[in-house]
């Protein structure tokens, strides 16, 4: 691996003058899963709790001179980061919960080696997917191997519907828009939160084809579908 990027501007190698000395492995996302034996079943009962963090650890280099204070510029950098994608997959990033980083040790005169560990949210998320507008009812396609949790932007004024894959989400639309978030699972305005102003379940677009309709009072939609994979 050349490099990782964080929030989809930095460079490690070009932008913090980082070498990866030991690559990360790259997971599958795990399930979390519950056996339990069940007097005169056959098999145990699987129960499916959620997934596992996917978790990269990697060792990391700097060269040259100045290493400490190098160094104690580029770890803020990191720490605070919010996305990370890897050179040998750019097609993907991962969302970081966050990230260690180990002790700084010199290896050789002008070599110091560090061990970082990201914690990222289970699943891989698809770059560079345009925003999607809709202005009249239709259908979204999920080209993932999981449900998305998508962003929609509601505009419309007064009580309305919104119906996403047969599932009634009711809003009071007070000041032109609402916004719902169905990874973090709330509803704003701005920066306002407004979950008292929906009643329903959040958006899912599920593997393959989610119908979208809405009431007469709904002039449009924008929605971010932050589509992803196992």
């Amino acid at each position: 691996m050349n490099a990782f990027i964080l929030d989809h501007a930095i460079n490690s190698r070009t932008d913090l003058g980082l070498r990866i000395t030991q690559p990360p492995s790259t997971p599958a996302a795990k399930r979390v899963v519950d056996s339990i034996r069940v007097d005169g079943r056959e098999g145990s009962l699987t129960i499916l709790r959620g997934w596992e963090d996917t978790i990269f650890s990697m060792k990391a280099a700097l060269l040259g001179t100045n290493i400490p204070a190098r160094w104690r510029s580029v770890l803020p950098q990191i720490l605070s980061a919010k996305t990370v994608y890897f050179s040998t997959d750019p097609a993907v990033y991962y969302s970081i919960k966050h990230v260690d980083a180990g002790p700084l040790t010199q290896r050789l005169s002008s070599l110091y080696e560090f061990p970082l560990t990201f914690t990222c949210a289970p699943f891989r998320y698809i770059r560079n997917v345009a925003m999607m507008t809709m202005t009249t009812p239709g259908s979204v396609t999920n080209p993932g191997s999981i449900h998305a949790l998508p962003i929609i932007k509601v505009y419309g004024t007064g009580n309305q519907t919104l119906t996403v894959g047969g599932k009634q989400t009711l809003l009071n639309i007070l000041a032109g828009n609402l916004t719902l978030d169905s990874g973090l699972m709330e509803c704003h305005l701005g920066n306002v939160a407004q979950n008292n102003q929906m009643q329903g379940p959040f958006p899912v677009f599920e593997t393959g084809t989610t119908a979208i309709s809405w009431s007469s009072g709904i002039t449009k939609l924008e929605i971010e579908p932050r589509w992803r994979y196992i």
